[in-house]
């Protein structure tokens, strides 16, 4: 959202064709999310419209803590992880991960190390992740091993292992 835009801009401006019409976007949507969420479609159920405001760099600093303080009881499972969608006994490896991502972009290291280290039992004895757990009736929902889980699993580590020159991706978010 927002990071994409400032991205594309600080890519338009290496190239010799600087865009910055695009940063002025930015930081208008990254407003609009912050303080107009009537202006967007309601989808307040699914947990990545919670965290995604943060993670994106809609929302930083003092603000960001609070939040995804707004959200943490409605989609945070205490051991587990990140529900999809509030009101379904669920969590996946993905949505865990990308809280994990945006808790990391906030300085919030203890609860990102604590929320990864929840989605390990999503692992499979292979290395794979299963895509997210049903907590109700205790079997994987959906029951596969998304190549997106493993991206987000991957980008996390990453982020919190500060391994490679990408690990910073969501932290240094201007």
């Amino acid at each position: 959202m927002c990071q994409s835009l400032r991205c594309a801009a600080a890519l338009a401006e290496l190239a010799g064709e600087p865009q910055p019409e695009w940063e002025l976007a930015a930081s208008r949507l990254a407003h609009a999310v912050a303080h107009h969420p009537e202006a967007f479609e309601d989808k307040s159920s699914f947990s990545m419209d919670w965290y995604y405001p943060v993670l994106g760099a809609a929302v930083r600093g003092p603000d960001a803590a609070a939040w995804l303080a707004t959200g943490w009881p409605d989609f945070v499972v205490p051991g587990l992880g990140v529900r999809c969608v509030r009101d379904e006994p669920w969590v996946t490896g993905a949505e865990t991960c990308e809280l994990v991502l945006a808790l990391d972009a906030i300085g919030d290291t203890r609860r990102a190390m604590e929320m990864f280290a929840d989605v390990q039992f999503l692992r499979d004895p292979d290395g794979a992740y299963w895509t997210g757990w049903q907590f109700a009736n205790k079997k994987h929902f959906p029951n596969e091993r998304s190549s997106y889980t493993s991206a987000a699993i991957i980008l996390a580590a990453d982020a919190l292992s500060r391994t490679t020159g990408g690990n910073a991706l969501f932290r240094d978010i201007p």
